[in-house]
């Protein structure tokens, strides 16, 4: 069974992006979050070829908090259908591990 994830987001502005990440961690949805960018991303989007600026959100989160994360992002993303990838953690650093797991708990 995982215990830890990795979810990653994109939004248009690294302001969105800080406001986003400050909510989740507040909220204690994710452990931590970090901004990465700008990024380019190229995608269809209503039969178009798009070219975009953005800000990825690399957010790491226990078990427990996974679902509410995937509730929180899709009610506070501003766009019509947010980027939202979960992938699981196989291994890493143990006390860092243990850290995301406390976050779950408040004990961060």
């Amino acid at each position: 069974m995982t215990v830890c994830w990795v979810a990653y987001t994109t939004i248009d502005s690294k302001e969105k992006a800080a406001a986003l990440a400050n909510r989740l961690v507040k909220e204690k949805w994710v452990a931590c979050a970090t901004i990465v960018g700008p990024v380019e991303s190229v995608y269809e989007w209503q039969g178009d070829i798009e070219h975009a600026t953005e800000w990825m959100l690399m957010m790491k989160c226990a078990d427990e908090q996974l679902q509410g994360l995937k509730k929180a992002v899709a009610a506070w993303h501003d766009y019509a259908v947010p980027e939202l990838i979960v992938l699981p953690v196989a291994d890493g650093h143990a006390p860092y591990l243990d850290w995301v797991r406390a976050s779950a708990r408040g004990k961060a």
